[in-house]
């Protein structure tokens, strides 16, 4: 008898927390999902059943092998796709084609999740750093963001859409960093939209957090010199850089039941970086 009761306890817990990381029924807008960390937060969703997703994309290509990626995870996840290009199209029309798209694709005419991941990155001393490359990491990085989560929020807001909405932050969110200076000013702003967006809208049904990097095996990263890369490998306490898969599960908790009282916050998955 003790022991029919043991497992039927176990199995109502098992149940209860697959209940909390389950992302069933819901649609989530993805940025910059079709590789790198983006990729790793699309298969952490559908990991999670999520219904459907919908992500941006430049190339068919890249877009074709992210589907095929997420697909052996969830093959019977709905993947849609806007096709834009975040650096050579104006903000206004990027967040409008986004939105219309997505809302337009939608199986339940709503967007439950929207994470903003799509960024970019150069390197130069500042007082050499090119002003339109400035500027195009400050479109893409930060302006961009912005613009788009304050039109997917006022529509989660009218239909009263618990919503929940996820920003890439940065390790140089928390530091200046060296010749990367206008990166360091859009993800330091970015933990501070999240902070400021959270006050206001967390007690309206939406949370916002946001997932800060570490150093990642990704495009991004692979231009960083022999040196740099020796002096991040022995800072990192876990002793081995971050991959995208690392992502699955942070998106997933952050968008989920399981963090259902979590808002405003900005987590790192850095493998200790910060803690040194």
């Amino acid at each position: 008898m003790k022991k029919k009761t043991t497992e039927k306890l176990s199995i109502t817990i098992r149940i209860i927390m697959s209940q909390l990381f389950s992302l069933k029924g819901q649609v989530a807008i993805l940025t910059g999902g079709t590789n790198g960390i983006g990729l790793g937060y699309a298969r952490g969703l559908a990991s999670a059943d999520l219904d459907q997703l919908i992500l941006t994309y430049r190339s068919d290509s890249t877009f074709e092998k992210a589907k095929n990626a997420i697909k052996e995870v969830n093959p019977n996840i709905q993947i849609d796709g806007v096709k834009i290009d975040f650096l050579k199209e104006e903000e206004d029309d990027i967040v409008s084609k986004i939105v219309e798209e997505s809302f337009k694709v939608s199986k339940t005419g709503k967007v439950d999740i929207l994470v903003n991941n799509a960024g970019i990155t150069e390197r130069y001393p500042f007082e050499e750093f090119p002003q339109e490359k400035f500027n195009d990491i400050i479109k893409v990085d930060l302006n961009i963001p912005v613009k788009l989560t304050k039109e997917v929020g006022k529509r989660m807001l009218e239909s009263n859409t618990k919503g929940k909405i996820v920003f890439t932050a940065s390790l140089m969110s928390f530091q200046g960093g060296v010749s990367c200076t206008p990166y360091a000013i859009s993800k330091g702003a970015i933990k501070q939209f999240t902070q400021g967006l959270s006050n206001e809208w967390s007690s309206r049904g939406i949370r916002v957090n946001a997932i800060a990097p570490g150093y990642i095996e990704t495009n991004m990263t692979g231009s960083m010199n022999d040196d740099a890369k020796n002096l991040v490998d022995k800072r990192i306490p876990m002793q081995r850089w971050g991959n995208p898969d690392d992502f699955m599960g942070p998106i997933v908790f952050l968008t989920s039941d399981a963090s259902k009282y979590i808002t405003g916050e900005t987590l790192l998955v850095d493998g200790g970086w910060m803690g040194r």
